[in-house]
């Protein structure tokens, strides 16, 4: 998905741990986009969706996207409640009056329209300054921009919810960038695990397994360094298995720490191809229920590129791309994900009493 970051909330976790930004007016709004993003945007559109003045909804595109490419943020939007929108396109172009890019807009505030969002700002951004498109008054939008204040109230706020924004998405891109002298080593540890015969019955391998895992998340939790080349093999053979997978993430959506997603994104870098398409795919479901979207994407794209019929990755790409609003796509999964990991544990069959196949899903 090269030429969008689909839209989702902004980090939303459970009770107290459940970072909120609130901004008030455009000079806020551009010191925060690069943390909502994770990432400083070039030659993009964003567009953020308000409820009062809290940001509810948040969504980039290349600026080479067509308008349409808004119609999901739109139904996010409308999901989470929103009444306005404010856009803004980043172009190290803009120099100042006469704005570039003003039919795109026109396009934009057409479609928003339909779906009864008023536009409260739309933004220039590029080379330092930020203009606004509606505002003509020299005292508070002056023809030769307004300087970004890069650590003003707004994003000091955001990185105090400890989000990041990296310098470009390229950085963002390395994040998960494979580590050939790690990975060589876990293959290794995996073509071993793969000469050992157990002749012990499903349900007890199965739940061997998912103990792995499990204390994989509590070593993760406790702060320790990267897994060795054994302990990352024994994690990526347990994914493999899809009941292990699901109660996976099962057991993450309840909970998603920061640094037991570091934990996840370290092990997608060491993963050869044939085991990394479930890791990728619960590190993609981790930054899609903290509404980091363009972590998710990008992990999604690594899942899709090692396996490209992987069904868990193309379903939550589907559920990005049509607007899906995260909360309810992991309602929807998790509960049933919870009572796999029970089940497993209980050495019973993943699906209860339902014996259907679990491959190929």
């Amino acid at each position: 998905m090269p030429a969008s970051d689909e839209p989702l909330r902004l980090p939303q976790l459970t009770g107290q741990d459940r970072p909120v930004l609130r901004v008030s007016g455009p000079a806020e709004i551009v010191q925060v986009i690069p943390y909502l993003l994770g990432f400083h945007p070039e030659r993009s559109v964003v567009m953020v969706a308000l409820r009062a003045k809290a940001i509810v909804v948040s969504a980039r595109y290349d600026l080479a996207a067509p308008p349409e490419s808004a119609e999901g943020l739109c139904r996010s939007a409308a999901d989470a409640g929103a009444e306005r929108v404010l856009v803004a396109i980043y172009d190290d172009d803009f120099a100042g009056h006469p704005l570039d890019h003003r039919d795109y807009l026109g396009s934009l505030r057409v479609l928003f329209a339909r779906h009864d969002l008023r536009v409260v700002d739309a933004l220039a951004v590029g080379s330092g300054h930020w203009w606004s498109y509606l505002c003509t008054d020299d005292e508070c939008c002056p023809a030769e921009g307004t300087p970004l204040d890069p650590a003003g109230v707004a994003a000091a706020g955001a990185v105090v919810e400890g989000l990041v924004a990296l310098p470009r998405r390229a950085d963002l891109e390395a994040e998960l960038a494979p580590d050939p002298e790690r990975m060589a080593r876990v293959l290794a540890a995996l073509l071993d695990l793969g000469e050992v015969e157990d002749d012990r019955p499903e349900v007890v391998l199965r739940a061997e397994d998912w103990t792995v895992v499990r204390r994989f998340v509590a070593r993760a939790r406790r702060g320790a360094g990267p897994p060795d080349a054994r302990e990352a093999a024994r994690v990526l053979w347990a994914l493999m298995d899809v009941a292990v997978r699901d109660a996976t993430v099962g057991y993450l959506a309840s909970r998603p720490e920061p640094q037991v997603a570091e934990a996840w994104r370290d092990l997608v870098t060491v993963a050869p191809s044939p085991w990394r398409s479930p890791v990728a795919t619960v590190y993609a479901l981790w930054c899609f229920a903290t509404g980091s979207g363009a972590r998710c994407n990008l992990a999604v794209d690594v899942a899709l590129e090692a396996n490209p019929s992987y069904s868990m990755a193309r379903l939550l790409a589907e559920a990005q791309v049509g607007g899906v609003n995260p909360f309810e796509f992991l309602a929807a999964v998790a509960g049933e994900c919870q009572l796999v990991g029970r089940r497993i544990q209980r050495k019973r069959h993943p699906l209860g009493r339902r014996r259907a196949a679990w491959k190929g899903r």
